[in-house]
């Protein structure tokens, strides 16, 4: 798609879309007249919130950058509804609180990419985050205490989890004590993703407990008050990655960077994978699932010490075993 959208906007369009590649010409994306419109609309908006979040950011100490992203032609609700995560009702709550002590790192830094995690995932056009941030923790998990390595399936748990909402959202517990209770996970070889093209589709549970490779035998949540984001660093440093549930509101429009601004309404999942608290200006480093062109190879940085983006508020890791 060769087309600008610059025909089809506004006569006098604002001076921040000059030089600035659209999300059409960037991501190949494909508009009707009509949608190209309201594409082209939404994208002028979202480039001026993009430069007032970098603006902000700056103003609070961040080094965050923010610009055009796979995200800069939806509205806000189009964003806000890709976003997937919600307790459910009946929300599993019953994690074990992790044994203490956890023992402490004498470096401060640490990253567990490529180490205990499979590549970055993309959860496409389906509010599934919840699952893929479960499914992520048991890869990490398995690796971690079982040696075991390859991709599980988020698409078993989107279709399965039956106390979920599938591309409506869930949430990482619950995603967890599914695994637990059904008795495993498939590979993802076994189980392909298919709702991130296909968000509106029925759900259709085909689980084959005769595929299934790994199972949760307990999940824990790392919860010590006000001293929580220390106790998840320590646990980090000493042992692996973490499952954490955020507020990405304003993820959509960021490119790198350490973001030092953030909402407080937790409404997706994700992953820390590292964290260092000997930088000058500490930060964790947060595995996203929206692909690797987005952010820093599909992760962000956020600062460390201050509960930024509401990290504390779920951090889980699992017990796993083989089936």
């Amino acid at each position: 798609m060769h087309s600008t959208g610059q025909d089809s906007g506004p006569a006098n369009p604002s001076p921040l879309f000059h030089h600035r590649p659209s999300p059409i010409q960037k991501f190949s994306k494909r508009y009707g007249e009509a949608e190209e419109k309201v594409r082209f609309g939404n994208f002028l908006s979202n480039l001026k919130e993009a430069d007032k979040r970098q603006a902000t950011d700056r103003a609070n100490g961040g080094s965050s950058t923010h610009g055009i992203t796979r995200f800069s032609d939806l509205s806000r609700e189009e964003f806000r509804a890709f976003l997937g995560s919600q307790k459910p009702a009946g929300h599993v709550s019953k994690a074990f609180k992790a044994s203490k002590p956890i023992k402490k790192s004498a470096t401060g830094l640490v990253d567990w990419t490529g180490t205990y995690t499979t590549p970055v995932k993309n959860q496409g056009q389906c509010g599934s985050c919840w699952a893929f941030s479960a499914t992520e923790q048991i890869e990490s998990d398995a690796m971690r205490t079982l040696g075991w390595t390859g991709e599980l399936a988020p698409e078993q748990i989107t279709d399965c989890a039956d106390k979920a909402y599938g591309c409506g959202g869930g949430w990482t517990e619950v995603a967890y004590s599914y695994v637990k209770s059904t008795g495993g996970i498939e590979q993802e070889s076994d189980y392909p993703y298919t709702s991130g093209r296909r968000p509106n589709k029925n759900l259709e549970c085909t689980e084959d407990s005769s595929d299934y490779v790994v199972t949760v035998d307990k999940f824990y949540k790392i919860d010590e008050g006000s001293g929580t984001e220390d106790a998840m660093a320590d646990y980090m440093e000493s042992t692996g990655p973490l499952s954490v549930c955020v507020d990405a509101d304003s993820w959509s429009s960021y490119t790198g960077g350490v973001m030092s601004t953030c909402g407080t309404s937790v409404d997706h999942c994700v992953q820390a994978v590292g964290v260092d608290r000997s930088d000058s200006s500490p930060y964790w480093k947060v595995r996203n699932s929206w692909g690797p062109d987005w952010g820093e190879q599909g992760h962000i940085l956020l600062a460390y010490g201050s509960d930024m983006c509401e990290i504390a508020s779920d951090a889980t890791y699992v017990a796993v075993s083989t089936v």
